[in-house]
């Protein structure tokens, strides 16, 4: 088979029938992500199927043109890198299946805001531009189902995988017969061996190192045990037996904690018991948030919060 070039993509082939496409320049950090497209397959499906692929539109246009017309889309969460132009691949036919409740977010951007709890916070104007800013734009119909849930189109099966620590609704999909297990945004970020990125991400209230520690374990298990192919929404492809993605994510994990105990460490030892969120936020432990201003500072000072909150819990300095 031979792969279209398309100025900006990148196309994979997993195997012969599964592609993985990756955005090469993002127009901002939070406006796109990788996905996998099921192509036709005698004894499998005659449909077109798209997984997670969050794009742009002049590029889902010309994936449509090649590849299309393409009948479903599956997302696997509300996070805006996952879902702000999904409405594109819905103006061109597909219909679109997102879990529940994050399926209500692709509908109406005050549902993302109340949904994370950005309304706890700040004003709704700020994620509007939030909103603007990485192209969003709502769908008309969202098919929901329920993280866990096996979802079938034709012959095509996916077994969506509630991996819950990111999010409340985020799911990965295991293709039990194409062996193939997508993470989503479990944590793996790596485009290419060996680069560093941020890793496992749980900036809002309702994350959970635990239970992250618990989604890594069990994503590690389906990928040995019944799988052949790894790929997430920010990374390369990795072939079984190779557990980089998961020494890497629990490796994250581990130095984020060394991070905030080695800045709790930092405040004087008189304040150690009265320290706050906003002592730790000042020091710009994650996020230079000094070189940031308007709705972008306020953004990312509730999701560092939310992070260095969730490592205070587990310091053994402040306990």
């Amino acid at each position: 088979m031979v792969l279209p070039k398309i100025d900006n993509l990148e196309i994979i082939k997993v195997t012969e029938d599964v592609l993985l496409i990756h955005q090469k320049k993002p127009p901002y950090y939070f406006s796109c992500c990788d996905g996998l497209i099921i192509l036709p397959k005698k004894g499998r499906t005659t449909l077109t199927i798209v997984l997670d692929l969050n794009i742009e539109p002049n590029l889902i246009n010309q994936i449509n043109d090649f590849y299309g017309p393409i009948s479903f889309y599956v997302c696997t969460h509300g996070h805006m890198d996952h879902m702000a132009h999904v409405h594109h691949w819905e103006t061109l036919g597909a219909k679109i299946y997102a879990p529940v409740p994050e399926h209500k977010y692709l509908l109406d951007l005050y549902n993302f805001y109340e949904g994370f709890g950005f309304s706890d916070v700040m004003d709704f104007s700020l994620i509007k531009k939030f909103g603007e800013l990485n192209g969003y734009q709502k769908c008309n119909h969202v098919n929901p189902f329920n993280p866990g849930d096996i979802l079938e189109f034709e012959d095509f099966i996916i077994e969506t995988i509630p991996l819950i620590g990111h999010s409340k609704a985020h799911v990965g999909f295991l293709l039990p017969r194409e062996r193939i297990v997508h993470i989503s945004c479990l944590g793996f970020d790596q485009h290419e061996p060996g680069e560093d990125g941020f890793g496992p991400w749980y900036g809002f209230t309702e994350c959970s190192i635990n239970q992250y520690l618990e989604d890594i374990d069990l994503t590690e298990s389906i990928f040995l045990e019944r799988t052949d192919f790894l790929t997430s929404s920010h990374s390369y492809i990795v072939k079984s037996p190779d557990i980089t993605p998961f020494t890497y994510m629990r490796e994250k994990i581990a130095s984020n904690q060394t991070i905030v105990d080695q800045a709790i460490m930092s405040i004087k030892p008189s304040k150690k018991s009265e320290i706050t969120i906003d002592d730790l936020l000042e020091l710009d432990i994650f996020f230079p948030k000094k070189k940031m201003k308007g709705f972008m500072l306020e953004i990312y000072r509730y999701w560092e919060s939310g992070i260095i909150s969730k490592h205070i819990e587990r310091s053994k300095y402040l306990t």
